[in-house]
């Protein structure tokens, strides 16, 4: 789909790759801009002493990119990056964790909310600037008819679905976009009664492939890719 795809700039040849998946192309966006991230971390941000003295105090990562980070670490080399960054955190983990059983009641219930609270995660603030600036750009692209036609058949999760005409606003473009999608979701819900009304014993052969596809299909639209 990118080949038919016009491009302007590099925003547009990620975006027009991120349609040629097949899937959400927001959530593969994301996806690229967070092992990126992660990728950048490893290699050039280990020794960092600064970002190593911020650790856990002005930027860390969620769980799930905490064990992302071993991913990532494997892919390039081994485990020497990710054992550095994790000796980090556990340490200062423990440490608050120490320092608020030295106190009792009030001050120590203080000191443990404190313990709990997460900076933010450097890996989502990535995905999530990417995805804002593919939103933006997708919106500008639908005064075009090829990269309107791309957006309307994009199988968008849901959570992008809604962040996507979000961000169109009231953009006359956006209305038959919007039609197409709504009439996807509609399908499958169609598909998910179709499957529970035909799973019975004795209606089994009346089930379709759609219908027996429809709880993946669904699983991907309400967890995302």
């Amino acid at each position: 789909m990118s080949d038919r795809l016009p491009a302007h700039d590099l925003v547009d040849v990620r975006l027009a790759a991120a349609i040629e998946t097949g899937g959400c192309a927001i959530c593969a966006v994301r996806a690229r801009a967070e092992r990126g991230m992660l990728d950048t971390t490893i290699a050039e941000r280990v020794l960092d002493l600064g970002f190593r003295a911020g650790l856990e105090r002005d930027h860390g990562f969620c769980r799930r990119h905490v064990a992302a980070l071993l991913v990532a670490d494997r892919r390039a080399s081994g485990i020497l990056g990710s054992s550095i960054l994790y000796g980090a955190m556990v340490e200062r983990r423990a440490g608050a964790l120490r320092a608020a059983l030295t106190v009792r009641g009030r001050r120590r219930r203080a000191r443990l909310s404190a313990a709990r609270a997460r900076p933010p995660c450097l890996v989502c603030g990535q995905g999530a600037d990417a995805v804002e600036t593919a939103l933006g750009r997708l919106v500008e692209r639908l005064a075009d008819p090829p990269w309107a036609t791309a957006a309307a058949a994009i199988p968008f999760c849901l959570d992008d679905l809604a962040a996507f005409l979000d961000a169109g606003g009231d953009a006359p473009a956006l209305v038959s976009v919007a039609e197409r999608q709504l009439a996807r979701l509609a399908t499958l819900q169609a598909d998910l009664e179709g499957y529970a009304d035909h799973s019975a014993q004795d209606r089994r052969h009346l089930l379709t492939d759609r219908e027996r596809a429809a709880a993946d299909e669904a699983s991907r639209l309400l967890g995302g890719e």
